[in-house]
Formats: structure tokens, C-alpha cells, sequence
């Protein structure tokens, strides 16, 4: 696996430019785990079993040597400073030649000089770090599927020349689902145990779910992904708000869908990846 930075679509890997050691392949993931303590009762309660996790950090460590060894590691500095705007990319080439492309924002929390710089000499380390907080990797392209009526599979956890998760393995972040004539729906996923609901007391054309921002809308439109007529009153959860995670065994991303109609349901999504 050959694995290549960008930093707001600069390349980190140049002529004279290396990712070098302080770059993890997976980042270490802390759940939030909250807990309650019961008085007269031993240990705690504990909350939610969805998965929650902090804000991971991301450590890149670069060396640039030659005559421009100093004006290179200025651009990446001066990069680190737009913490309010960066976006970190990263691009995967397995050893089968497939490649994949993802990206996520960023904040850079560090930028220090390497301590074991010689003077004098055309090499210069520099170590930064940066948190993601949106926590995973999200691919750049849009994609589409139709689900049938009673839900499937929305993504496959094999892919036969990649392997298992190649195409996905984290939470989906932008999963909008579409459905036709319908005055009810409810999306639920096996592997997080988490559900979705809407209701209305009419039926509408085309309903709209953005199922991470808990959002519903309306358009008479089939192509209205980015909003329509706020329906959002309408939605509702059992336990806690639907997250599509792939399933353990099988890295399927599987969701169910009970509704009033008959028609099949449209997705449109982003990859994820831890």
C-alpha cells in the first residue's frame, strides 16, 4: 500500500519533499463513553452503546532538502496557519494498482522543527498535527443507488479486487435517501442500531431525508438533494438517530425501510473511511 498526502490540494511528496515517519496509516479512535453512577449500586450505568468518538488527531511529519529546502517548508508552514480552512487529503494505491481518493478537514493544533537539524546543511524536518473534526475520511465524488422498497444494501463490504472495506468501512456522513409517495417512512441499520423516522398527515411526492443532520424536505423535483420545502417537524427517532455503519462480519452497509408506498428509494452519498 502506497499512501500520498495533499494539504489544500498542494502534494506534500514532491521532488524534494517527503511524508516521511509520524504519519499513521489508521488513527488512534477514543469513544465517548458516557456513564452514570447509581447510588447503591456497584460500577456505573452506562449510556448510549451507538458509538461516539472524539476528535482525532493526525500526525504528518515532512523532510525537504536541496538549494529550496527553505522556501518548501515555509509554503508548509504557512499551509498549517489556514487552520481555519484546510483540508488534508490523502490518496491510497494498493499493491494491485487500485487507487482511491479521499479527503477531510482539518485544524492544525502544532508545527514544530525537527530537534536533530544540522546547520548549515540543505535539510529541514518539520513535525505537524492536525485534528479532523469531522473524525473520518470522506471520498470527493457523489454516489447513487436505489434501494428497493423494503431497503438492502447500500454498499458492499467486499469488493472482489480489493478486498473487504476497500470501497467503505466508517459511518456514512452525508446519506440522503429519496421517497415516493409516502406519508410515512422508517430507515433503520442492524449494525448500529439506530432508526429514523418521518410522518405527515398527507402524502407527498417526493420526501427527501438527510439522515445525519436529522433534516426532512419536499420538491416535486427527483433531483432536489440539496433542499426543497422544510419537512423536518416530521422526523423523529426511537433510540437514537440513524447512523449507517457497515456491518462487523460482513462490511456491508445494510439498511431496512418500512414504508407507506411502494416505491423503490434513492441514496446519495459520500465513502467514509476511518
Amino acid at each position: 500500500m502506497k499512501v500520498s498526502y495533499t494539504l489544500n490540494g498542494q502534494p506534500l511528496d514532491s521532488a524534494r519533499m517527503r511524508v516521511i515517519v509520524g504519519t499513521t496509516h489508521h488513527m488512534a479512535l477514543s469513544p465517548i463513553v458516557e456513564s452514570v453512577q447509581v447510588s447503591g449500586r456497584s460500577g456505573a450505568v452506562i449510556g448510549s452503546s451507538t458509538p461516539v468518538l472524539d476528535v482525532p488527531e493526525l500526525t504528518v511529519k515532512v523532510a525537504a532538502w536541496g538549494a529550496d529546502s527553505d522556501l518548501l517548508i515555509s509554503r508548509f508552514r504557512a499551509l498549517c496557519l489556514l487552520s481555519t480552512n484546510l483540508v488534508v487529503g490523502r490518496t491510497e494505491t494498493s499493491d494491485g494498482g487500485l487507487t482511491r481518493s479521499m479527503s477531510a478537514r482539518a485544524v492544525c493544533t502544532s508545527c514544530e522543527p525537527d530537534d536533530d537539524e544540522r546547520p548549515f546543511q540543505d535539510l529541514r524536518v518539520m513535525t505537524a498535527v492536525f485534528q479532523l473534526p469531522d473524525v473520518y475520511w470522506q471520498g470527493g465524488q457523489w454516489l447513487e443507488k436505489t434501494l428497493p422498497a423494503v431497503g438492502g444494501t447500500l454498499v458492499s463490504g467486499a469488493n472482489p479486487s480489493a478486498g473487504l472495506a476497500w470501497d467503505s468501512d466508517a459511518p456514512l456522513l452525508n446519506l440522503v435517501m429519496r421517497f415516493t409517495d409516502v406519508s410515512s417512512v422508517r430507515v433503520s441499520c442492524a449494525a448500529s442500531g439506530t432508526d429514523l423516522e418521518w410522518s405527515a398527515a398527507a402524502s407527498v411526492r417526493n420526501l427527501y431525508l438527510d439522515v445525519p443532520n436529522r433534516r426532512a424536505w419536499t420538491s416535486d423535483r427527483t433531483d432536489a438533494w440539496d433542499g426543497g420545502t422544510d419537512a423536518t417537524a416530521g422526523v423523529d427517532w426511537t433510540s437514537e438517530p440513524l447512523q449507517a455503519w457497515p456491518s462487523i462480519d460482513s462490511g456491508d452497509y445494510l439498511l431496512a425501510v418500512e414504508q407507506s408506498g411502494t416505491g423503490q428509494v434513492a441514496c446519495r452519498y459520500k465513502q467514509s473511511w476511518e
